[in-house]
């Protein structure tokens, strides 16, 4: 049972009278983190858009079911839809500070790509979280709405990319949320490389954060370009006049 058919059924929210009125929000948080571990995690993200408090009691409750249950994602790289290569993460902790999941590779793992002017930038191009149902309507239920490039271009550097997401949830349909995907590259080959390719590069997945709402649900991406066409259709474009030739005497 979700939060809206429990606050519609109960009686007890929905008593009349002032005196016997004991709501979720009167509870302390330490019954409710109670209440919410035993629920589960779509649950959990539903509550948690109901209001600040309880979102912060679910932040909690994530927290301890991605640890207990070793629950994390799978990101997805590849170059030109070819070098494609996949690599498990897993829950390392929760930065209270910053609101952040932080995910870490479950085991060390290098990625290979070309850096070259002929070949596109590696990309990453789905997140995949097994566990969440996040309404995509799609079989791999991809977490990201379209593919992040990422620059192979220095060497022996940290970078992170930062992209965002558009989620239904705190009274939007376009609610903004922001993962960041952190990775180190290096122009040396790790040990036991026997061949190399110019210009090859070696990525080395560090970590990935995003926030509770980056697991709220969002539309299908069908559904985002449908409305991207409507609205071009309704663009007006002024058209360009020429200027008149020069008329001879």
């Amino acid at each position: 049972m979700n939060f809206k058919q429990f606050s519609s059924n109960s009686s007890i929210i929905n008593s009349t009278n002032n005196e016997s009125i004991s709501s979720l929000l009167t509870f302390p948080d330490e019954l409710l983190l109670l209440i919410f571990e035993g629920l589960d995690i779509s649950t959990i993200l539903s509550l948690s858009d109901v209001c600040n408090r309880f979102l912060s009691i679910s932040q909690v409750s994530l927290a301890k079911k991605f640890k207990d249950s070793n629950l994390g994602p799978s990101l997805v790289f590849d170059q030109e839809h070819r070098r494609k290569c996949n690599v498990e993460f897993i829950f390392e902790q929760f930065e209270l500070e910053t609101g952040r999941f932080i995910f870490i590779p479950k085991k060390s793992s290098v990625i290979s790509f070309i850096h070259s002017r002929m070949i596109l930038s590696p990309k990453l191009r789905k997140v995949l979280f097994t566990g969440i149902d996040n309404g995509a309507n799609s079989d791999y239920k991809n977490f990201i709405q379209r593919s992040c490039t990422l620059s192979i271009e220095s060497n022996n550097s940290i970078l992170q990319k930062i992209s965002t997401v558009y989620r239904i949830g705190r009274g939007s349909t376009h609610l903004k949320s922001q993962f960041n995907f952190t990775y180190s590259i290096s122009d040396i080959p790790p040990p036991l490389t026997n061949k190399t390719r110019r210009g090859e590069r070696w990525i080395t997945p560090v970590r990935f954060e995003c926030s509770p709402c980056f697991f709220y649900p969002h539309e299908p991406i069908e559904k985002i370009l449908s409305r991207c066409t409507r609205i071009k259709k309704f663009i007006w474009f002024p058209r360009q006049i020429k200027p008149a030739s020069a008329t001879v005497a």
